[in-house]
This record gives C-alpha cells, sequence and structure tokens, in this order.
C-alpha cells in the first residue's frame, strides 16, 4: 500500500514538473513573439508569396499526377492513385528520356566543370587585360537560353551555317554536317551549346576558390621541389574540392532541368534522340494532353533531383566532420 502511495506522489509530481516546464516553453514563445512582433510582420508577406509561387503549384502538381487527367477527356477525370507512376516505370519511353537524361546531365556538367576548371586556372595569374577577359568569358551565362538556342541552331545550319561554311573553307569537310538532323550529332550539338552557356558558371566559382588559397602553400611547395603538376594535384585540387562540389551539384540540377536549350534546338528530336525526362514530361502534359501522366514524369524527375541534393548535403556534412 505505501508502495502504492510513493508511486502515486511520483507520478503526481512528474505530471507537476512537465505541466510546468510546458508552461516555461509557452511563457518564452509568447514573449518571443511580443519581441519579435515586427519583424513577423515584415516577413509575413514573403512567406506567402514562397508559399503561392513554390509550394502551392508542387502541392498541386503532385496531387494531378496521381490522377487520370486529360484534356481531350475532362470528363474521365478520376482519381488512380500510384497508377501514372507504374505505367512510367513499365513503359520503354520513360528509360529512354531517363537514359538521355543521365548523358545530357553527365556530359554537360562535366565538360562544363573541365572548361571552367581551365579557364579559371589560366585566369588566376597575373597579366594585363585580365579583368577584361573574366568580364567577356562571362557573357555566355547571361544569355536568355532562347536566345542562346536561336543563335547556335542558326550557328548549326547545314547550308548557310557558320560552322559549316567555316569547316568547307578550312578545307575539313566536303559537305555539309547535319548537326540537328542526326541522332548521334543532334545530342553532342546541344551539349555544346549548353557547355558555352554554363562554363561561365564554374569559371567564377573555381576562380573564387582558388582566389582564397594563399600564395605562401605554393611557395612552400615549390621549396619542396614540387613540380607545377604536383602543385596542382596535391594542393590546388584537395583546396577546390569542396566549392566544386556544390558547384557541381548546383549543375547538375539545372543542367537535369534545362528545357528551353533542348526544346529551342530540337524540340527532343530527332527521332527522340535528345528527349529528356523534362521534355517528356512536357510532351506528354502539352502535346498529348496527358497532364495528370506528364505531372507524375514531372514529379519523379524532383525526386531525383532531391536524391542529388541529399547526397550534396551528406558530403557537406562529411567534409565538415573532417
Amino acid at each position: 500500500m505505501a508502495k502504492s502511495t510513493r508511486l502515486a506522489q511520483g507520478v503526481s509530481l512528474s505530471a507537476e514538473k512537465q505541466e510546468k516546464a510546458d508552461a516555461d516553453w509557452r511563457r518564452q514563445v509568447r514573449s518571443h513573439l511580443i519581441y519579435n512582433k515586427l519583424a513577423y510582420y515584415l516577413i509575413t508577406p514573403s512567406i506567402v508569396m514562397i508559399v503561392l509561387i513554390y509550394f502551392y503549384p508542387m502541392l498541386n502538381g503532385i496531387w494531378q499526377s496521381m490522377h487520370y487527367f486529360s484534356r481531350v477527356q475532362p470528363w474521365a477525370y478520376r482519381f488512380t492513385g500510384l497508377e501514372n507512376y507504374l505505367t512510367a516505370l513499365q513503359t520503354h519511353d520513360f528509360w529512354v528520356a531517363l537514359r538521355t537524361s543521365a548523358i545530357w546531365t553527365l556530359g554537360g556538367v562535366l565538360a562544363s566543370y573541365l572548361l571552367g576548371l581551365a579557364a579559371a586556372l589560366l585566369l588566376n595569374g597575373s597579366f594585363r587585360g585580365r579583368g577584361i577577359y573574366r568580364s567577356v568569358l562571362l557573357l555566355p551565362w547571361v544569355v536568355p537560353p532562347v536566345v542562346a538556342g536561336t543563335s547556335w541552331m542558326w550557328m548549326y545550319a547545314d547550308q548557310d551555317g557558320i560552322i559549316n561554311i567555316t569547316l568547307r573553307q578550312l578545307g575539313i569537310i566536303s559537305k555539309p554536317i547535319y548537326w540537328l538532323s542526326v541522332p548521334h550529332l543532334a545530342m553532342l550539338a546541344v551539349i555544346i551549346v549548353h557547355v558555352w552557356r554554363s562554363f561561365p558558371f564554374m569559371m567564377i566559382t573555381v576562380l573564387a576558390a582558388l582566389s582564397g588559397i594563399s600564395d605562401d602553400i605554393y611557395e612552400a611547395g615549390r621549396i619542396d621541389g614540387a613540380s607545377n603538376w604536383q602543385l596542382l594535384r596535391y594542393i590546388t585540387f584537395p583546396l577546390i574540392f569542396p566549392i566544386s562540389v556544390t558547384a557541381t551539384v548546383l549543375s547538375s540540377i539545372w543542367t537535369f532541368n534545362d528545357f528551353g536549350t533542348i526544346f529551342v534546338l530540337t524540340g527532343g528530336g530527332p527521332a527522340g534522340a535528345t528527349t529528356t525526362l523534362i521534355i517528356q514530361s512536357y510532351k506528354e502534359a502539352f502535346q498529348r494532353y496527358n497532364v495528370g501522366y506528364g505531372t507524375s514524369l514531372a514529379v519523379i524527375a524532383m525526386i531525383l533531383m532531391m536524391g542529388i541534393g541529399v547526397v550534396y548535403l551528406r558530403l557537406q556534412a562529411r567534409e565538415r566532420d573532417i
């Protein structure tokens, strides 16, 4: 009996402590809100705009992806759950588009990084006109995708394009190359355009990392007899690795989601050779009017990009632990 009484008293005391802790927490929250009331008033419009512009369309897209929604048959609108996703995973076109997206992303990001790294190493030195060269090389990055795609489409023209004319005058080719009409050349052509547009971002990012490396470190390496390649391998690459990871992850997400470059140049052709998952989603939703299925492809692309983001965050956490 006495043991039961002590147990009940202990439970009562624990409940009182928990209630007191909850009351203190509510008091602290209330004081914080009152003290920072103006700040919350000021950020509320921004939060509302973010919710309306980003989160509402995303949630609405996820909801529509779980429906049969065809513009041709609006009366047949119905909830189908995960049927659109299962259909995608069982469709040959989906896997072809995913493979094309992988080739497009890996090729574009790798070439952009290598070219940006080379340009950054060259521009990191001291020479006359360095600022002018930096400014000029940044210009492709600020050109809108539609403008860049249209300009390159004219340059790729088989008869009067500047590329074929130049190659013919140099004696390299005797007949025009159909850059955008042959499947394997079309993928190469759109990757070249993407690299031209995106390598300045890699260049300026790596250049910022290089400028943060002290010259004393290189001087110590030279005193120890290190060659230029050894300085690059054992000093430069390790020190720019974190920023390189950040730049390549961001570039991977942007490249995977790039719609304008491919759409303007090839529209996903020829014969689907440049149809990425994003282009496939557009075709399903706006050309075949299968909005539900097209939205499910976009959601799958979003999930894949979130996976890349998770990998990036883990790499960053590992770097901080080291």
